[in-house]
């Protein structure tokens, strides 16, 4: 019996796929788990792995060529049908046709610690170069070594990642009405605790303050089901896991790898996980459900030493936080003024699914959380 391997939707946006390289060839054996192919999406270049055992005996759609969700790319036959090894790969000029067959999807990968700490570089810091002076006729132009490159002319196309964020932030925009709440959260606690974490060095992983934020949202989004929620067709849809999407900055653009059942999760568990996507996300290899189905968003610009800024929603999701820098910042307590480490952080809410005191309830539980750290490593091993 054949079976169908088909292009799988392997991002919430995905609508095509192009396939990049053939990693195995017809009359080749294939085992479940085993990588197949690798397919450029509009978010990532991404792995197919095989969900079933068997020979490849055809390929439908060769290497270069784009193909629609749900198209049939190759198909499985049983070991006896099986061509010699090193056969020429099919092309859909060849003629052949497949046997009748059903649909294959792709394997979700088992996410796995790496091999060692890397601390999330959750946006990539790039240094932003003046233009050259113009040079006035008749002059020599200057021999700068560190000049900088050349500035584009006339009309750019965009890539395919570029293009789906900028079709889904219009989007976001135009559809979901967006209001935004602020507050400065002390993270003076939070700073002690981690420098704490680091001098005992009883934690084998970095533990950053992005680390403490994906853990604080974790909790406090358990108790704020609609703020996890997301807008379906004028209903709002309800989430059992806390699916938490870390804004990464890559060469061409932005992706939110995805943080599965948070709410399940201890601090070091979130650091491993956290290391392992931005380590994928760099390196533009991302698994079938890694960048799709999260049900809240973070971007944290806080290294850029950025002091506030708003995010755009991720459709259908109902919120994202923006994450400014820690700074020493002046504080009143106790009728005295102090100097505090503070963070500035903006939720982006879609008012359709949200009002403004659900809002701020959910930024004052955070805020509470944040600056009361101890809890956020109860239950470490």
């Amino acid at each position: 019996m054949a079976i169908e391997i088909t292009m799988p939707k392997l991002s919430d946006t995905m609508e095509e796929g192009t396939i990049l390289r053939w990693l195995k060839r017809v009359g080749e054996h294939v085992d479940r788990g085993e990588v197949v192919a690798e397919v450029e999406t509009d978010k990532a270049d991404m792995e197919l792995e095989a969900e079933h055992t068997g020979t490849l005996a055809e390929i439908r759609i060769k290497e270069g060529e784009a193909a629609a969700v749900g198209t049939v790319l190759a198909v499985l036959g049983d070991a006896t049908t099986a061509e010699p090894a090193g056969a020429p790969v099919p092309t859909r000029e060849s003629g052949q046709t497949a046997k009748p067959a059903r649909a294959v999807t792709v394997a979700a990968p088992t996410p796995s610690a790496p091999a060692r700490p890397v601390p999330p570089p959750f946006v990539k810091e790039t240094a932003v170069t003046p233009p050259a002076p113009a040079v006035q006729s008749g002059q020599s132009k200057p021999r700068a070594t560190n000049e900088p490159p050349a500035v584009p002319r006339g009309r750019q196309e965009l890539s395919k990642l570029r293009l789906t964020v900028a079709k889904q932030m219009a989007a976001s925009k135009r559809e979901a009405p967006h209001f935004y709440v602020t507050s400065e959260i002390d993270m003076s606690e939070a700073a002690r605790l981690r420098a704490s974490l680091g001098a005992a060095a009883v934690v084998p992983e970095r533990i950053t303050f992005t680390h403490f934020i994906i853990r604080a949202l974790a909790v406090t989004l358990l108790h704020h089901p609609r703020v996890n929620g997301s807008w379906a067709d004028g209903a709002i849809a309800y989430h059992d896991d806390v699916n938490i999407g870390v804004a990464v900055a890559v060469d061409d653009g932005l992706i939110a790898p995805v943080l599965r059942g948070c709410q399940h999760l201890t601090l070091r568990q979130i650091a491993r996980a956290t290391a392992e996507l931005v380590e994928k996300a760099q390196a533009g290899r991302f698994g079938g459900d890694e960048l799709s189905g999260a049900t809240f968003t973070v971007s944290n610009m806080g290294m850029l030493d950025i002091e506030e800024f708003s995010a755009v929603i991720t459709p259908p999701q109902a919120a994202i936080l923006a994450v400014g820098a820690i700074k020493d910042r002046a504080v009143v307590r106790n009728g005295q003024l102090a100097v505090a480490k503070t963070m500035r952080v903006t939720l982006s809410v879609d008012h359709r699914v949200l009002t403004g005191i659900e809002a701020g309830r959910f930024l004052e539980d955070l805020k509470h959380t944040l600056e009361n750290p101890v809890a956020l490593i109860v239950g470490e091993d």
